[in-house]
């Protein structure tokens, strides 16, 4: 009875992990380009759930928010941006024009509403951003502005937080933190790379602790030290292919790495079951390549540093790996009752590899 409860628990938290979505981490982003002294032309884009939440744009009140609503909805939208959306130059405030060429963009899986807006504001300007903060937890807006000497970057997390732009370039430790933090939170919220992670893991403790004798000395369940290695390779087989990627050095369409990432999710989970390879860091490093062109992907929708491009890649590498690691602590409580009870690990170990192998073949399926 006792290993039944705690097989329901380990299966309830695995479901509850894997149904985790990108709108747990609400993210706004607003992209500007200087293309004169004063003026500068860019967007904002919000996620829809959030704006829906917030403003209620569904005007039929049936529960389906069309493309049609979103575009009467439009006005709604700007008001409410341009009182939580505030720009200054000293004492003059900078009233932006929105454009109503409005469009949608995918992000982390999340859906936004890309507003267009022009600015015309001399430097140094205010920045005040207040939106969504009071009707979504966890909301951010990350900001990358560039000017004609470089570019500037942050993340504005809270209400009370305004922000200066100079014509300055942003130094070098603030572009590290900046995308040190991008690459953690990628991680977190992409739901493939994080059951990649847990499939390596999983085959940590797919087999059984063979009995001990008296005078042996104890094997340690889960192996913390080969576990980290092997995400680590998994890291720098990413990273090369971020990095190429990243400088324009190769370059392969995001969709079919879209669905080599879904592929190594499948097959990762398959051989959880199988052991067909048995040489985990080949597989690994292999499929590692794959997930670098998806990281560099989300790279490029923040854009690097063009005065600080080896800075930006490292932060954002040393962010996953931060991030992969936070994984590994996670899931090391679970590991270790997998291990520790034989009953349940030969229950539960198949059951969750299923699962993911079935969400990876649909992703293919969606992807492709």
């Amino acid at each position: 009875m006792r290993n039944l409860l705690l097989l329901g628990l380990l299966l309830l938290a695995t479901f509850f992990a894997t149904s985790l979505q990108a709108h747990e981490f609400s993210t706004a982003n607003l992209t500007l380009k200087q293309y004169s002294q004063d003026v500068h032309v860019g967007y904002i884009a919000v996620s829809v759930s959030d704006l829906h939440h917030t403003l209620n744009l569904d005007s039929k009140n049936d529960g389906e928010l069309t493309w049609q609503e979103l575009n009467q909805s439009h006005s709604k939208v700007t008001d409410y941006l341009s009182d939580h959306l505030v720009f200054s130059s000293g004492d003059q405030a900078c009233e932006p024009e929105w454009g109503f060429d409005i469009a949608l963009m995918d992000s982390y899986g999340e859906t936004l509403l890309k507003q267009p807006l022009t600015l015309q504001c001399p430097t140094p300007i205010n920045v005040n951003y207040s939106a969504l903060f009071d009707t979504t937890s966890d909301h951010k807006l990350l900001l990358n502005w560039q000017v004609e000497t470089g570019q500037a970057q942050t993340i504005i997390d809270g209400p009370n937080q305004p922000w200066q732009l100079t014509s300055g370039t942003q130094s070098a430790w603030d572009t590290f933190l900046f995308y040190l933090y991008q690459g953690m939170i990628h991680i977190w919220i992409g739901l493939d790379h994080i059951l990649f992670v847990l499939t390596l893991l999983l085959h940590f403790v797919n087999k059984p602790i063979k009995p001990l004798s008296n005078d042996a000395k104890p094997i340690s369940p889960v192996k913390l030290k080969s576990m980290i290695w092997l995400i680590t390779g998994f890291t720098i087989a990413h990273s090369i292919t971020l990095t190429l990627t990243s400088l324009g050095w190769i370059s392969i369409p995001s969709k079919w790495a879209e669905v080599g990432i879904a592929i190594s999710v499948a097959y990762s989970a398959l051989n959880v079951m199988t052991h067909w390879v048995k040489q985990l860091m080949l597989m690994t490093v292999a499929f590692g390549l794959l997930h670098g062109l998806g990281f560099a992907g989300a790279l490029t929708e923040l854009g690097l540093s063009k005065s600080h491009q080896l800075t930006s890649i490292i932060g954002f590498n040393l962010g996953v790996e931060i991030g992969q690691v936070a994984i590994i602590l996670a899931a090391i409580p679970f590991l270790w009752l997998l291990n520790k009870k034989e009953k349940v690990r030969k229950i539960s170990v198949p059951l969750i590899s299923v699962a993911i192998l079935a969400l990876g073949l649909m992703w293919v399926w969606q992807r492709v």
